[in-house]
């Protein structure tokens, strides 16, 4: 890595040890699927699978995502086909990056080794074959997102140096992942701008440096079409106004708001209602008990106004405000008053999202896919599975090991630095970004308390390992 000649030279050809690295996560995840076939249904999936059984599609989710489930239950009528194409989805990109890390010109025996090892414990870590099953959006938006990392790792290596075949893919993987998830469009206009002036100077070719940005917007608008050919009706929050009234309700219980606004605020964010429901950590209470949405609607820029003031009058307690709403970006260990930080995650058995989803709509199933449960609830091997990831989530240091976003986080930070004083190499920094954007997008999109938002930086940091052993035993061979 990071030497043109030998990335230009890759082998392009797939071998047996392409295949393996492939096999391992494909074989493990889907010994899960089978196990908790059809997959890890939430809420939201329940939502989705009926939105596709009636035909009468919302925006409540990424309509985008929405149609990929689709068209995977065209193919196959069952939840779980969403749950294989995540597995190929995944165990494809970790092969590919595994590849491009590897020189198998040279027979490089002890890199592949090291890699089948890693590949091995990844797929056993219970968090990486559960998300792999869970069918909510985050999922393949991680994927995508490890993906445009991986990508930027062979621009860095190319010094900027790439093809038109590279922009499209590249622009395609930005594409999805500005429309599997909202605020992915955030992330890639953010990112596009940085990217552009990045390449800028590299001295990259202009016609390239403009080119990708163009193809971006232009599959961006594709994939949008899709809401208006299935007459897909608007029907989502106001993100705004939930962060803007979740911060506000903060600073009314802690007496922060001046006498002369709390009438004014009283209208927006219910006192007697926040004094009962509302939780630092946890969106559902304010958005369902404490905001009058009529009231935002009407008068939103003096809201917004009065959140922007007295952060700035209370600086200190701002700040406060945000690292207790979103523990999950910073701190290691998960505190038992985390709401849902992972519970939900290892929440095998459907039955209680499906129920919860048809009681609170009021409505019944319309299709056999959209009643679908878990169907070995009660086996041998459903229970010996189930007792196994719960006890690595309940287990403060398992739990820690493997699914702290914070702690992987850190260590992508660490392994960056050692590779910056192995290489010298400053454009590393581009490796990062995109789940740097992320973490900085979970991070002010207040509260942020759930796994699935922060799952690339296990991912991230687990191509950051890859990357590094990769040149630490050319490095080595080359001393030799």
């Amino acid at each position: 890595m990071f030497e043109v000649s030998d990335c230009i030279s890759k082998v392009k050809t797939l071998n047996r040890r392409d295949l393996l690295i492939f096999l391992i996560p494909f074989i493990v995840f889907s010994l899960y699927l089978y196990v908790f076939n059809p997959g890890i249904l939430a809420f939201d999936s329940y939502n989705q699978l009926h939105q596709i059984a009636t035909g009468q599609f919302d925006s409540w989710h990424p309509f985008f995502h929405t149609f990929i489930e689709m068209m995977c239950l065209k193919v196959y009528g069952s939840p779980a086909s969403v749950a294989v194409l995540q597995i190929v989805t995944f165990s494809a990109f970790w092969m590919i990056i595994c590849k491009y890390n590897r020189d198998d010109s040279q027979k490089d025996k002890r890199t592949f080794a090291i890699q089948l090892a890693i590949t091995l414990v990844i797929a056993l870590i219970p968090i990486n074959p559960i998300f792999s099953l869970n069918l909510q959006k985050d999922i393949l938006f991680s994927y995508f997102l490890l993906m445009l990392c991986f990508m930027m790792e062979v621009l860095v290596d190319r010094r900027g140096n790439v093809g038109y075949s590279f922009a499209i893919v590249l622009s395609i993987v930005l594409a999805f992942i500005a429309q599997l998830r909202y605020n992915g469009m955030v992330l890639v206009l953010v990112f596009l701008v940085i990217l552009a002036i990045w390449m800028y100077l590299k001295n990259t070719d202009i016609r390239l440096v403009a080119l990708i940005p163009a193809l971006t917007i232009v599959f961006i608008l594709l994939i949008a079409s899709l809401n208006i050919a299935y007459d897909v009706e608007e029907h989502r929050d106001d993100a705004l106004c939930l962060m803007v009234g979740h911060m506000l309700a903060d600073y009314d219980m802690n007496h922060k708001i001046d006498a002369s606004d709390e009438a004014k605020l009283h209208k927006f964010v219910d006192k007697n209602k926040s004094i009962k429901y509302y939780n630092v950590l946890w969106k559902d209470p304010t958005r369902n008990n404490i905001l009058h949405k009529d009231v935002w609607k009407e008068d939103k820029g003096t809201y917004i106004k009065m959140a922007i003031d007295y952060s700035f009058k209370h600086p200190m307690h701002f700040i406060t405000y945000l690292l207790n709403a979103a523990p999950i970006v910073w701190q290691i260990t998960r505190d038992a008053d985390w709401q849902h930080a992972n519970g939900g995650v290892y929440n095998t058995n459907n039955t209680g999202h499906r129920d919860g989803f048809y009681d609170k709509r009021n409505m019944t199933p319309a299709a056999g896919f959209d009643n679908a449960t878990s169907v070995n609830i009660g086996t041998p091997q459903y229970d010996a599975l189930n007792n196994w990831v719960n006890f690595a989530k309940d287990n403060i240091v398992l739990d820690t090991i493997f699914d702290s976003p914070a702690l992987y986080m850190y260590l992508a930070i660490i392994i960056l630095a050692v590779l910056f004083w192995i290489t010298r190499l400053r454009d590393l920094w581009l490796i990062y970004l995109p789940n740097l954007l992320n973490i900085a997008i979970v991070f002010v999109s207040i509260p942020a308390q759930l796994n699935r938002y922060l799952y690339p930086n296990l991912l991230v940091c687990y191509l950051l390992v890859i990357i590094l052993v990769g040149i630490l035993i050319r490095r080595k061979a080359e001393a030799v």
